[in-house]
């Protein structure tokens, strides 16, 4: 094995232990967490809540199809699991998933097909180009280049977010991206001299990694999830340079934004201008520029960026990608230690819900939601531009129940599509709404993983209320000042409520 082989192989392994122990960790506080409040009483009342929720639904509403009754079900049953009980998410998709299948496909090739959805494989694609970018140490590199010319705490806080922004577009995971950032975070906090500025920069990755995330479709999971159920429940296709037309703006509005808060929040005027002189990054005897990798990543950047000119499916260019970042002599990792590093989890939790998505469909009980809810909306008579608030703050609370981003969108988009369909709410801005307001979620501990790992990497990071006040003060700042900005670009590229003002 040639030297240059052996050391990205380390790289990778040790990114990949950090996020096992992460894991691990998350894994022990969810844990402690519900054995305190995970009584058999409880149990036993969620147990008999969900047997009613199905007695209900099955005579309640004799006048539903079966098939819309059993799908119905089946989604209240799993917004149950996913809320109030502590199974994993994926656990709970994939018991619904499978129950979809049997009771309302009755095909369980239903949800085996789902695994070979385009959306899968995109995804893992762009988990084999993130393997491949960590394990060739260019992130780190470019970090220290962007970061070593700074020469000020304010100046390095706007660095480090948008150099997070720019990872958006290739780390298709805020986990994955909260462990490429610890090795820039111990960095600075080694070269801090105080526990204040610590404490402001274990915030600042955290938020601007979940906030920068929704630039582009690959941001998060929860974002291709999306972009499939509203193709597959509205029928409106969107494209890699659409997403990030519309998303970009707004994340980094959102992101810098928060940066500047959190700066005034936690920090003084003469913290904020103290110097902070951080080291340069050594090229190793190879330039960033002789790097292979990332001419590949820019390459599939480019491509995606340039669908609509040559034509090329999005996926086969991510796959593409992905197998030149790991051919021998050209890649920075082996493809086997890419498919070890990739988020299975997330895969399978996708596959799941894509097969939900498609029970919901096939049972009819998609239509019959939108019907069932046009009368009332009329009579309630909001318009376009109340609705957009409304799921705004719906997307903005809904972390504090449902404590993963994916789930979140899995659970609220579909009623939000049938809603925009009924209120002449085009079904583009519902969605980017939604999961927008779904990515500010940094309230609680347990809400985000990056924001867990990063609030236990140092003894004096920060706490409850130090997240409460970070939450509730940009929050404000941004609906008051940053999102009619934002609506009036979005207006200015054309995506415009229909019928709306």
């Amino acid at each position: 094995m040639r030297l240059s082989d052996r050391r990205s192989g380390d790289k990778l392994e040790e990114v990949r232990l950090v996020q096992v122990e992460f894991q691990a960790e998350i894994g022990s506080l969810v844990g402690k967490k519900m054995t305190a409040v995970w009584p058999v009483w409880r149990a036993a009342l969620i147990g008999i809540g969900a047997c009613l929720v199905v007695v209900s639904i099955e005579f309640g509403l004799p006048a539903l199809p079966s098939d819309a009754r059993r799908a119905l079900e089946i989604l209240l049953v799993a917004i149950i699991g996913w809320t109030l009980t502590p199974f994993d998410d994926t656990f709970v998709a994939i018991v619904a998933g499978l129950a979809m299948a049997l009771l309302v496909n009755r095909d369980p090739g239903a949800l085996f097909h789902a695994l070979g959805d385009e959306l899968i494989w995109l995804l893992l694609a762009s988990f084999i180009l993130a393997a491949a970018v960590k394990a060739s140490g260019i992130a780190d590199r470019i970090l220290g280049l962007v970061t070593g010319r700074m020469r000020s705490v304010r100046a390095v806080a706007y660095a480090l977010a948008a150099v997070m922004v720019a990872t958006a577009f290739i780390i298709p995971s805020t986990s994955g991206r909260a462990a490429l950032m610890i090795p820039a975070y111990q960095a600075v906090a080694g070269r801090c001299g105080n526990a204040r500025l610590r404490r402001a920069f274990a915030l600042l990755f955290p938020t601007a990694i979940l906030l920068s995330a929704f630039a582009s479709p690959v941001g998060a999971g929860a974002h291709l999830l999306a972009i499939e159920m509203v193709d597959r429940l509205s029928g409106v296709k969107v494209s890699y340079l659409e997403w990030i037309a519309l998303g970009l703006p707004f994340a980094a509005v959102s992101t810098f934004v928060s940066v500047e808060c959190l700066l005034r929040l936690f920090l003084s005027p003469a913290e904020r201008r103290a110097a902070l002189l951080l080291p340069t990054v050594s090229n190793d005897g190879v330039g960033l520029a002789r790097q292979p990798i990332l001419w590949i990543a820019a390459g599939v950047v480019i491509a995606w960026l340039t669908e609509s000119l040559h034509g090329l499916n999005a996926t086969v260019i991510a796959l593409s990608g992905a197998l030149a970042a790991s051919l021998p002599g050209l890649g920075a990792v082996r493809f086997d230690d890419a498919i070890r590093s990739t988020e299975w989890k997330l895969l399978l939790f996708l596959a799941a819900t894509i097969c939900l998505a498609d029970g919901l469909v096939a049972s009819g009980l998609h239509q019959w939601l939108i019907e069932t809810t046009v009368n009332p909306l009329r009579v309630v008579g909001l318009g376009p531009l109340a609705l957009l608030s409304l799921l705004a703050l719906l997307g903005l609370f809904s972390h504090l129940l449902i404590h993963s981003r994916t789930a979140r969108v899995s659970v609220l988009l579909p009623p939000v599509l049938m809603i925009a369909s009924t209120a002449r709410l085009d079904p583009l801005l519902a969605m980017l709404v939604l999961v927008s307001a779904t990515g500010f979620c940094q309230t609680l501990m347990i809400c985000a993983k990056p924001v867990a790992l990063f609030g236990g990497l140092d003894d004096e990071g920060y706490g409850p209320r130090d997240l409460a006040l970070l939450s509730a003060v940009p929050i404000v700042v941004f609906a008051v000042g940053a999102w009619p900005m934002i609506q009036g670009l979005l207006i200015t590229l054309g995506l415009q409520v229909s019928g709306g003002s």
